[in-house]
């Protein structure tokens, strides 16, 4: 019997019934899930911070721009004549500087403002990568590719590779998220956000580099297809949406200044040197030595210890890929970090590859000690249910396959080496690489802390290389510039003014120096005759830079005008058209 009166009763069950029905505050797991991203997000920070700091530092030490950056400089500098824009160059760069551009084109302020961007850039690549990894995983990946000296080099330099790069790493990851199974957690709009995020990643790559957009779009939609569950219509249409939209202005190009697009893709085909079945791995392992363009690539390989970490990386993506497949086996050494079978145990089948991504916020078993071994201590006390578990395996295979569609005509189609055309492939294939070191780390203590020692000295073996090829880098670029302004000077000196137009050797930096057109009558940059620049050079100052001591033919008669030594480049001797006529 109820003690107490009926009233007394009723005063009971009301507290009983409001305790039952209040709004309960955050669990341990909640809190705990909010630390961990928190922690997440302040090494997310950290690693682009140092990234920064250090592009800043490379900015202010090393003036003046490059041959490419002048190219694209010019393009929106509105006091110097734009130089020639070949066929694969894209626009893309162009319209990045074009804010900076038009209050200051100092180069050191260009730099420091694409120092800045590129901190930024790197921060949301690697924050769309949250939770589709363990916590660990974007913040080491993204160090590691940080810390390369192509990284760091082009950083601060008016080049694209390097935001193809974060296209690339904002892409696949929006791919991931979009393609995941709906839950009551995931609301529909966050699923149309991310395809929109593919979208404008994939136009960005377009706008920055066409074909490289074109390589990272085909393994994505081939994914998208081939995978049944993975067939969205927002995410089949924001891949050649975005794709279409970023390669608008390449493709109008194309038929106003170049023929139309089969004529400019022939040309582009041609000034990379005639794109065939050539095997250029070597060229790119040498060319890690501290070679920014290797062609022909005849450089001897007197450092072979720059290129170590270039043979283990597909290595460390290969072992990331086998481990993350192993995992659809119920005892295989992934269990603990999400097998794809729990898909199939749900109903949902058998999926090519195991990619099927699990539902998010599904609670499935973590795995229980049994003949392969005792789950590791990481286990219990971390993240039992990870990201990896959510989503299977398809967080490391997805961006090893668009690696290795970006890398793939590079090392296999073009004769000669270019570090930073890689910096997109590398940029994807370190996130499965850095989650096979951290899985690696994850290995139990006792056994294998020896593992661990050797990882963290080779890491920062690796670094240190890097940082000294990047010093060396930085050095012999400062000395060419140093040059180039030695010799615009000089040139200034002996009566060179705008309007004024400067061709031969190293034409388009001392062009740019001066306040001149650069012309070239020969070569890739073709565009006037001998007999218009001879023409031409009746109406205004012009001259021409060569290599030797002869001048070319129009130019017979020119006066010579000796010219400073320039170390980090060949020999120049200029020749200075007759004073013009008023």
């Amino acid at each position: 019997m109820w003690p107490g009166s009926g009233s007394a009763r009723t005063v009971v069950l009301m507290q009983q019934a409001s305790l039952l029905s209040a709004p309960a505050g955050p669990g341990p797991r909640a809190r705990a899930t909010r630390s961990v991203a928190a922690h997440d997000l302040w090494w997310l920070t950290a690693v682009a911070a140092v990234f920064t700091a250090l592009l800043v530092y490379g900015a202010l030490t090393t003036p003046g721009l490059g041959w490419d950056e002048t190219v694209y400089v010019s393009q929106v500098d509105r006091h110097t004549p734009a130089a020639f824009f070949s066929a694969p160059r894209a626009r893309g760069v162009s319209f990045l500087l074009a804010p900076a551009a038009a209050l200051t084109t100092s180069a050191t302020v260009l730099h420091c403002y694409l120092a800045v961007l590129s901190g930024a850039g790197l921060l949301i690549s690697l924050c769309v990568w949250r939770r589709l990894l363990p916590a660990p995983v974007p913040a080491l990946g993204g160090a590691l590719f940080a810390g390369l000296w192509i990284t760091l080099f082009y950083g601060p330099q008016a080049m694209p590779n390097l935001w193809v790069a974060y296209a690339a790493l904002v892409a696949t990851g929006c791919f991931l998220r979009a393609v995941r199974q709906p839950s009551r957690q995931l609301a529909p709009r966050a699923g149309r956000g991310a395809a929109a995020g593919l979208g404008i990643a994939v136009a960005v790559a377009a706008l920055m580099r066409p074909t490289d957009a074109v390589w990272l779009g085909v393994p994505l939609f081939a994914a998208a297809l081939c995978v049944p569950s993975w067939r969205r219509p927002a995410v089949l249409l924001a891949l050649p949406a975005g794709l279409a939209l970023g390669c608008a202005e390449w493709v109008a190009e194309a038929y106003l200044s170049y023929g139309g697009l089969v004529a400019r893709l022939r040309q582009a085909g041609r000034i990379q040197g005639g794109l065939g079945w050539h095997l250029s791995f070597d060229d790119h392992a040498r060319s890690l030595q501290g070679k920014t363009l290797c062609r022909p690539c005849h450089l001897a390989w007197d450092h072979p210890v720059t290129a170590v970490w270039w043979f283990l990386l597909p290595l460390a993506v290969i072992g990331a890929v086998w481990v993350a497949l192993r995992s659809r086996e119920s005892g295989g050494a992934l269990h603990r970090y999400g097998p794809a079978w729990a898909a199939a145990e749900r109903g949902g089948g058998p999926q090519p590859l195991g990619l099927a991504p699990v539902r998010p916020g599904s609670r499935e078993p973590v795995g229980e000690p049994d003949r392969h071994g005792p789950v590791w201590p990481a286990v219990r006390l971390r993240d039992p249910v990870g990201p990896l578990h959510r989503n299977g395996p398809a967080p490391l295979v997805v961006p090893a396959l668009a690696g290795l569609c970006l890398a793939a005509p590079y090392l296999l189609t073009v004769n000669y080496a270019a570090p930073r055309f890689l910096l997109p492939a590398y940029a994807l294939l370190l996130m499965p690489a850095a989650w096979f070191l951290y899985w690696l780390t994850r290995l139990p203590r006792r056994r294998h802390a020896w593992a661990v020692a050797v990882l963290v000295l080779a890491l920062t073996s690796h670094e240190a290389i890097q940082l000294v090829i990047l010093h060396k880098m930085v050095r012999s670029t400062a000395r060419a510039q140093a040059g180039i302004d030695r010799i615009s000077g000089t040139l200034k000196e002996a009566g060179l003014r705008p309007p004024c137009v400067v061709s031969g050797e190293e034409a388009v930096r001392v062009a740019y120096q001066a306040g001149c057109a650069s012309r070239q009558p020969r070569g890739h940059d073709a565009g006037i005759t001998p007999t218009g620049l001879a023409r031409l050079a009746a109406s205004r100052p012009t001259v021409v830079l060569v290599d030797g001591r002869k001048p070319p033919a129009y130019a017979r008669g020119w006066r010579p005008v000796p010219l400073p030594p320039t170390p980090g480049l060949k020999p120049l001797h200029a020749f200075v058209s007759p004073p013009t006529r008023p």
